[in-house]
């Protein structure tokens, strides 16, 4: 989906900047990709190119460190993501929040959700975020994220932060039987990465296929999403700064959080 809404962004006459597996084109949006089992990401602007492991703080890290070598960016989508085994968690949640902790602040970003998030259980006790154990499910990862984005949209009222459920698509994840447009999944990300439209411009959405959805209850529970930000704070040793930032990229539209 990644490839898909790098090619939308990229229409759209934008700055061009992505992630991918491969590394051969690009777009205006820094997305991450996994490319099993090595979780490998990479991302072209003219002859340069970043690499890393979203498995591995360091190589995760390292990501970041390189990303902010080639400037500041428009938006981040965050669509990496594995389903099962030890480094659901690290890929799924870890690297996102690092990545958003150490990338200068874009004025976009976008978490890919699902709706399997609302099985997820909304407690921290005995996650193992280093991914030696497999402790949490791809569920579970999934409700952390999605409750990411929703904290991010509450301490970064600068950012536009929002959650994306691209539905059951024939991915490699997915499946090439799984009944959903896999269109409308990657159009809502290069929606929310590069509209001008009004409903985009918001912040704090969790969206279905251009529409806002209710998440789970977890997900706007401030006290939850403060038990996320600290228990990913205490691991990575990088606190998520909450004091505002002016953007590289000024901008003077109103930010709007339902």
């Amino acid at each position: 989906m990644s490839s898909s809404a790098a090619r939308l962004t990229a229409s759209g006459g934008r700055l061009r900047r992505r992630c991918s597996r491969t590394g051969t084109r690009s777009s205006s949006t820094l997305a991450t990709e996994i490319a099993s089992p090595s979780c490998r990401i990479s991302w072209t602007g003219g002859l340069r190119a970043v690499l890393g492991d979203l498995s591995d703080l360091q190589e995760t890290r390292d990501v970041a460190r390189q990303v902010n070598g080639l400037g500041p960016m428009d938006a981040v989508i965050h669509n990496a993501g594995v389903i099962s085994g030890p480094h659901v968690l690290p890929v799924n949640v870890v690297a996102p929040y690092l990545l958003t902790a150490l990338i200068e602040r874009p004025q976009r970003l976008i978490y890919l959700s699902s709706g399997m998030h609302r099985g997820g259980r909304a407690r921290l006790t005995g996650m193992d975020w280093s991914g030696q154990r497999a402790t949490g499910s791809y569920s579970d990862s999934k409700l952390f994220v999605t409750t990411l984005a929703s904290a991010v949209a509450r301490i970064w009222p600068d950012v536009l932060s929002n959650a994306v459920d691209p539905g059951w698509v024939p991915t490699k994840m997915g499946g090439p039987g799984a009944p959903d447009d896999l269109r409308l999944g990657h159009l809502t990300q290069e929606w929310l990465a590069t509209s001008d439209d009004s409903e985009a411009r918001t912040s704090g959405g969790y969206w279905h296929h251009q529409r806002r959805a209710e998440p789970a209850p977890a997900v706007h529970d401030q006290r939850f999403q403060d038990e996320v930000l600290e228990a990913l704070d205490r691991f990575t040793a990088t606190p998520l700064s909450q004091q505002n930032r002016a953007s590289a990229h000024k901008w003077s539209t109103d930010v709007r959080t339902p």
